[in-house]
């Protein structure tokens, strides 16, 4: 192969995409065409190019990857999926503190898939984001790390509790105390329910706010440079789902369960 072979994958978006279809399985011309919804003139100059170059053959009227290809493309596709997360919101990425994101999962990015931003609206600062509060009460099972204090919170997520959704909070030590002092009742009334956890974690001040529920996931990371903004990013695809899902897990096994707030306030 050539000094160029780099550059034959990835400067061209056709013979990148021909390469990633290929991956799933042997595919007819046709097939490729509209997959790729390009003309016949479009595509078939790139596979000529892609079979010099050893990355595919041709069996009768099917291509396929070559041994090497497949070597070549399953490395190339977490690159591919990598920057396709972070280009699709590009800013907030680029703007935001990763550094808590166990590095397991930072590596793992691309399994988030396509997200959006969810933020709170201009004329209702002071309100949960309507998208959060849709998808939360739409969710069977909920485990969300809050990093941030919102008078809101403990409300909701006691009326999540009341509907015998499992559920499982957890919470900086700061943000806990505060619970406990401001609404003290309704973070009683949570602990009694069964379905209810609450965790609580000593070293933790910064740590992402993720909601790992069973239809969606969102994540809200720390600016770098300017106050919080309670924008997220929310994801749907099931990949995402067990990516939240495994950072939250991560925070949990470095937090403790609280199960009575007298103890904890003695303690």
């Amino acid at each position: 192969m050539e000094n160029n072979l780099l550059d034959l994958i990835l400067l061209s978006e056709k013979r990148k995409n021909v390469l990633l279809l290929l991956l799933e399985g042997p595919k007819d011309i046709e097939t490729i065409k509209k997959a790729l919804s390009a003309s016949a003139t479009a595509v078939q100059p790139q596979v000529k190019k892609l079979k010099e170059q050893h990355l595919i053959v041709q069996e009768k009227n099917l291509y396929k990857l070559s041994e090497i290809g497949r070597v070549v493309v399953e490395k190339m596709k977490p690159l591919v999926d990598t920057l396709a997360v972070l280009e699709e919101n590009a800013n907030y990425w680029a703007e935001r503190e990763v550094n808590e994101i166990p590095p397991f999962l930072l590596q793992r990015i691309c399994e988030l898939g396509h997200c959006t931003i969810i933020e709170p609206q201009v004329d209702y600062m002071f309100e949960m984001i309507p998208e959060y509060v849709r998808n939360v009460r739409m969710a069977k099972e909920l485990r969300v790390a809050i990093s941030y204090f919102h008078p809101l919170f403990p409300s909701f997520y006691l009326e999540i509790a009341e509907k015998g959704i499992p559920i499982s909070l957890l919470l900086p030590e700061s943000i806990l105390k505060r619970w406990i002092e401001d609404y003290r009742e309704q973070t009683e009334q949570y602990l009694k329910k069964e379905n209810a956890k609450l965790f609580v974690c000593t070293d933790c001040e910064r740590i992402s706010a993720v909601v790992a529920a069973d239809n969606f996931m969102a994540l809200a990371l720390f600016p770098k440079s300017t106050v919080f903004d309670r924008k997220y990013v929310i994801c749907f695809e099931p990949g995402a789902l067990a990516w939240g899902k495994e950072l939250y897990d991560y925070y949990e096994q470095h937090s403790e369960q609280i199960k009575n707030i007298d103890n904890y306030t003695q303690a």
